[in-house]
């Protein structure tokens, strides 16, 4: 049961993730489009490529968060039903 909630977690923190991504792009792609020189076009795409790393970076510690809550939740139903009378 716990596995189902983190993999619908998952699923969830890589559509945001995506959404971020994808709207990284797009910002990238009007900024670039409205440059007047070639400096800015590459500002431009030096910044989608920042916002895009921020975006699976963030990706990342969000499956590291529920990595740890399934951990949690598994060693704590453990101790309860084994070591509870100890």
């Amino acid at each position: 049961m716990n596995l189902a909630k983190e993999k619908v977690k998952d699923a969830a923190s890589t559509a945001k993730a995506k959404a971020k991504i994808t709207h990284a792009k797009v910002a990238e792609k009007t900024e670039a489009a409205t440059a007047r020189s070639h400096d800015e076009r590459e500002l431009a795409h030096e910044r989608g490529k920042a916002k895009v790393a921020a975006a699976e970076a963030e990706l990342h510690q969000a499956k590291v968060t529920h990595r740890e809550e399934a951990m949690e939740y598994r060693l704590h139903k453990r101790g309860h039903k084994h070591g509870g009378g100890h």
